[in-house]
């Protein structure tokens, strides 16, 4: 009963040691970006095409970006035939332009390709540095004399900085098209009306602002994600539990990051009316 009621009162301090020593590891792999720009050149090539196009099956098919496109292209296309039938309720289904224009860098490409990310490239990363923590190669590197936070994180961070660029660009087409694709090929909508309400509504701002949300999900899902493969412990079967407390954390992180950017962004914003 009382190592019950002990491990219950412990548990809220435990979480705050976690996440101190995350936010510690956090702040090293960002500290240490000029380092491994400088020190790392030809490690920071290498991961910039590993992201950039996989390795493998994956490059075959076009790597992340074309994997990322896909998967936003069909939330589009999800997207497209939820607004059009929300529209056509009110009778609006000519807005369906200005829905695409809205909702697509604002809020369903930011989070779809952050979740893309994570189920991909960073789910990749834990992998490969908890592979390297359980067969002590972490370990080697030390005892040569290279630090294994610059080399093995920052590095890998810059790369998912850079590349998010390509990869968040992909995506953005991906879900125009299929938002358009659905509403004027499947049910009909002039495309002269949907490219109007598109044009009109769509601002660069919008654009340059979700390339920004891009770049800080990246950071925060490959922060995440490498934390826990720098710190998997307990072999394979370790590894794999590091891989799933990852994805789902940065998941949540995704999610949260995305909230908070876009209240930042958009609570005050008075970029569009519409009156009747």
């Amino acid at each position: 009963m009382l190592s019950t009621v002990r491990n219950a009162l412990g548990a809220p301090l435990r979480l705050l040691d976690d996440l101190g020593r995350q936010a510690e590891f956090y702040g090293k792999g960002v500290i240490w970006i000029p380092k491994a720009v400088k020190s790392y050149k030809t490690e920071q090539v290498r991961l910039i095409a590993e992201v950039g196009m996989s390795n493998g099956a994956l490059a075959v098919i076009g790597g992340s970006s074309v994997i990322t496109f896909f998967i936003t292209l069909f939330a589009g296309v999800t997207g497209g035939l939820q607004s059009y039938d929300a529209l056509a309720n009110l009778q609006l289904e000519a807005l369906g332009g200005f829905a695409s224009a809205i909702i697509n860098p604002r809020l369903l490409v930011p989070i779809i390709a952050g979740a893309a990310l994570a189920a991909t490239v960073g789910s990749g990363f834990t992998a490969q540095l908890g592979a390297m923590r359980v067969s002590e190669e972490i370990d080697a590197l030390e005892v040569m004399g290279v630090r294994s936070l610059p080399y093995l994180v920052t590095t890998r961070l810059v790369a998912g900085m850079i590349t998010i660029i390509p990869i968040f660009a992909m995506a953005m087409v991906g879900a125009w098209v299929g938002w358009k694709t659905t509403q004027v090929g499947f049910f009909g909508l002039s495309e002269g009306t949907f490219d109007h309400y598109m044009q009109t509504f769509m601002q660069w701002q919008d654009v340059l602002y979700s390339f920004a949300q891009a770049i800080g999900i990246a950071v925060v899902v490959i922060s995440i994600h490498t934390y826990y493969g720098y710190t998997a412990t307990g072999g394979p079967a370790g590894v794999g539990l590091a891989v799933g407390k990852a994805v789902r954390t940065s998941l949540i992180a995704v999610l949260t990051a995305e909230l908070a950017i876009s209240m930042a962004l958009y609570a005050d914003s008075d970029a569009f009316r519409i009156t009747g």
